[in-house]
């Protein structure tokens, strides 16, 4: 006989837990240890939102301020810091390719910077 709608279903088997199901959905929580690796939903946003976010560094974070007066004219403007590579922004793929033979002189433009690091690593990306 199949459950009216709305109606509690109780499934018991031998050597298994017991399962409540309604609707054909089984209710009841899981226990804590079973459900994933956050204890809470505000944990695991944080982790998201960490994962999204990108690495601070002092020496790029002066360089927008500074960059058109270093650089002016220049199609390539600083867009993130991430794993010690500088990703450099530009509209267009000829962008790009007028921008790239100018990396070895922006290169060494950033290194006598106070503050550079020790390797600059510079990374051409189109984004609009």
């Amino acid at each position: 006989m199949a459950p009216d709608e709305g109606e509690r279903q109780v499934i018991r088997a031998e050597g298994a837990d017991l399962m409540v199901f309604e609707d054909g959905v089984d209710w009841e929580p899981s226990e804590p240890q079973k459900r994933g690796r956050y204890k809470t939903f505000a944990s695991a946003l944080d982790a998201v939102v960490s994962d999204l976010s990108t690495e601070r560094n002092a020496f790029f974070d002066s360089l927008p301020d500074r960059w058109p007066s270093l650089f002016p004219g220049l199609a390539a403007k600083p867009g993130r810091y991430d794993d010690g590579r500088i990703f450099l922004y530009v509209k267009s793929a000829p962008a790009l390719f007028a921008t790239r033979p100018k990396l070895p002189a922006v290169k060494r433009v950033l290194a006598k910077l106070p503050g550079a690091p020790k390797v600059i690593k510079l990374v051409l990306e189109i984004r609009r």
